[in-house]
This record gives structure tokens, sequence and C-alpha cells, in this order.
């Protein structure tokens, strides 16, 4: 008896835990519902590269997404080893994340290389956290669902690209084969299927399907989506008095906003009554709308980085006016205020993404501290004092603790210098640039 007492409280609790779900956190994001954004970016002599995947906190979910991206890095690098032309070559990868039923978790990761040419891919993952494992098509649809995805996707696509599904590839890949319809995501109403550039037509393409359309072969209900709208009113920026006749330089941090650091950087700000502008990525911008909003309203610019920074140049003007349009309307969205300014990403820009910035300045830098080389404060400090001088434009990066230690040592240092420290907008403003 007493060991059946001690034995079936135990198997109890095995069995509880064995049935209990995946713990994961959520985020108030319709674009990356799930996911600590893992973001890291470099210079090399021939090539440049931006990474942001997410991190779920579910090992075997993180761990394939991590190998898919650094094999992936890991290939590029062996491919541009000999590179040696002009334009430098560029590995890029962003991503989407949902969540359905607080049980599905999707992952899309957009890969782009541009080396001698350009190069996308889209890989999806779909994750059960009920019965931890990674599922396919059939786990989630039932009947004859192959030959009812081949007839959606043919009828979608011939009364949108009735030209294009002439083609041999698009009969090819849009029969009833499982590998044609592999990569999918599923979202709070509708399941979404992806087609990378090559695959059906020349560009990527992507088909949504309704549960509620398609519930003869699919047992998923939809939910209520996300309305993503962080403010309610106008916020009213803070204007701080600006001597046009005293030196002064912009502080600028691109590709945030990070949680870790931003807010650091923005305490320095505020202590020192200084301000500075933030170049933010849509992607990221999305998900920390309360620092775009206290950024604005202590008298600080945010700047256009762009979306997801792809190098721009290798864009084609569409491809550029969508990384620029995204973001901008995010900034919108969430301040109520258009951006002003635009930086492309790795400051590489050329007359069409000129154009394609349309009323906003194309901003680049005077002084490179190299904050994302050297990672150390110390430094980067040593950099600014030496070489600044009024109307200096410095490049700084709000992703690194190194660097939001050096923005806290050198706003007093830069004031004790007599310098202002002013946007980018107001010095340009103040200096007739």
């Amino acid at each position: 008896m007493k060991l059946k007492k001690i034995v079936c409280p135990f198997l109890c609790l095995m069995i509880l835990c064995s049935c209990s779900h995946v713990s994961f956190k959520k985020k108030n994001n319709p674009n990356q519902e799930v996911g600590e954004s893992i973001q890291e970016m470099g210079f090399k002599d021939h090539s440049v590269y931006s990474i942001l995947y997410p991190k779920t906190g579910i090992d075997d979910l993180d761990d394939k997404i991590k190998a898919i991206v650094e094999d992936g890095h890991k290939a590029f690098d062996e491919k541009t080893q000999a590179y040696k032309e002009k334009r430098k070559a560029e590995y890029n990868v962003s991503y989407e994340s949902y969540v359905k039923d607080e049980r599905y978790l999707s992952i899309r990761l957009d890969i782009y290389e541009s080396i001698y040419e350009n190069h996308e891919e889209i890989k999806t993952l779909v994750y059960d956290s009920k019965e931890k494992r990674f599922i396919g098509l059939e786990d989630i649809f039932q009947g004859d669902y192959l030959h009812a995805l081949s007839n959606q996707a043919q009828t979608y696509f011939k009364e949108r690209f009735p030209q294009e599904c002439n083609q041999k590839n698009f009969e090819l890949h849009s029969s009833a084969a499982v590998e044609n319809f592999a990569s999918f995501v599923l979202k709070k109403d509708r399941v979404v299927f992806y087609f990378s550039p090559g695959y059906l037509f020349d560009n990527a393409a992507s088909m949504e399907i309704m549960y509620t359309d398609f519930k003869d072969y699919i047992d998923l209900s939809p939910e209520t989506t996300f309305a993503y709208v962080p403010y309610d009113q106008v916020l009213n920026e803070n204007v701080k008095p600006i001597d046009p006749d005293k030196p002064m330089v912009a502080l600028t941090f691109d590709d945030g906003p990070s949680p870790k650091y931003t807010e650091r950087i923005l305490d320095a700000l505020k202590e020192y009554n200084a301000s500075a502008t933030f170049f933010v990525l849509g992607s990221n911008a999305e998900n920390a709308p309360k620092l775009l909003q206290r950024m604005v309203l202590e008298g600080n610019e945010i700047g256009n980085h762009t979306y997801s920074h792809k190098q721009l140049t290798t864009l084609s003007k569409a491809g550029i006016e969508e990384e620029i349009k995204e973001t901008k309307e995010c900034i919108y969205t969430i301040t109520h205020i258009y951006p002003h300014v635009l930086r492309p990403p790795y400051g590489i820009k050329n007359d069409t993404v000129v154009k394609c910035a349309e009323d906003a300045k194309v901003v680049t830098w005077s002084l490179d501290t190299r904050d994302w080389k050297d990672r150390d404060a110390k430094i980067v400090v040593e950099r600014i004092l030496k070489d600044v001088k009024d109307g200096d434009i410095i490049l700084m990066h709000d992703l690194y603790a190194s660097s939001a230690q050096a923005a806290a040592i050198v706003i007093p240092k830069l004031q004790e210098m007599g310098y202002q420290l002013v946007t980018v907008s107001q010095l340009y403003e103040a200096k007739g640039m």
C-alpha cells in the first residue's frame, strides 16, 4: 500500500506534465505575435548582413529556426569568398510569427541574398505546442484536400494573373502534390500559402484561404483578429529651444528600437535635456510602440530606416517603395507623425532611392563611431570626442549595451564642450542644409 501511495501521485504528475502545452509568451504585434527578436548585423569587406529571427522559448522550434538561419549564413559566406564586386553582397533574414488557438505557432522566414543576382526564399515552420512537434498539411487538413487546394490555387491565380498562369511552372507547381503547398502559416482566421520566386511565377506569390470557406477540409474556426491601434490621439512633440549661432551635433541611432537598450539612451537624453534621431526598422517598431511614443513626447525625432534592412540599391523601384512605405505607415500608426528623414540601410543610396524617399530627406552621417564593430563604450566615446566638429551627424546603433553606455557618457561630455544635441531635422534647418 505504501508503494502505491508513492507511485500513483508520481505517475499522475508525469501524465499531467506530458499533456501540458509548451509555454510561450505572446506579443501585441499582429505580424510578430510570438518570439523575442534576435538581431544581428555586420559589415565585411565585400558583403553585409542583417538577420532578424524569433526566439520563442520552445527549444525544438528555436533550434530549427537558428539552424536555418545559420546554415544559410554559412552557405552565403562560402559563396562570397571570391566576391570582389563594387556593390556589396548581402544576406538578409526577416520574420513573421503567428499563434492560432493558443496552440499552433507559425514562423515565416524571409531569406534574401544578393550576390551577383538576387535570390529570395520563404521558409515556414508550424509547431503544435500541445503535441510538442512540428506539423504539416496532413495534420491540419482532411479528406481530399490536395485536389481542393490545387483547384483553389488555379482558380485564385488565374483570376488575378491570367497571362502568368500559362507558364509551365504554374501547372506543375499548382498540381495536387504535398510539396506544392508545404509552405504555409496558420493565422487567426485563415491559412496562408507561400510560393517563393521562381516557383509558380518569377516573383513571390501567396494564397489565403479563410477557414470558413474551406470547412469541409480544415477543422479550424476563426478567432477575432487584433486591431493594431496603440494610441487614440495625436502626440504633442516636445520642442526644445535651439540657438543657431552655437555649435550643434545630431546623435543618430540606427536599427532599433531595442527594448533593452533604447530606453537607456532615452533616459540619458531626458536627463540632460538633449535630443537625438532614431532611425527605426518597421519590423522592430511594431514591437515597441511605447518607445516610439516616448521618443516623440521627449523631443526626439523618428526616422525611417526601412522595414527589413535590405540594401535598397539591390531592389526594384517597387521593392524600394514597399520597404519605405511599410515603415512610414507603421510610424504614423503609432505616433500620428510621418517621418521627415530616411536613412537607407548601410548608408547606400542611388537616384532611385532618393526619388522613392519622396518628401523625406535622405540622411547618411559624417562621423561613424563603428560601435557595431568595437562593442566597447570607452573606444566609442574616445572616437566621438576626438573627431567631433560642429554640424556633425554621428552614427550609433541602439542594439548594444556598449552603445547605450557610450551614449550615457558622451551626451553630457558633448554638452560640456559647448555642443547642443539636436535632431537631424533641427540641424538641417539651423545650418541651412
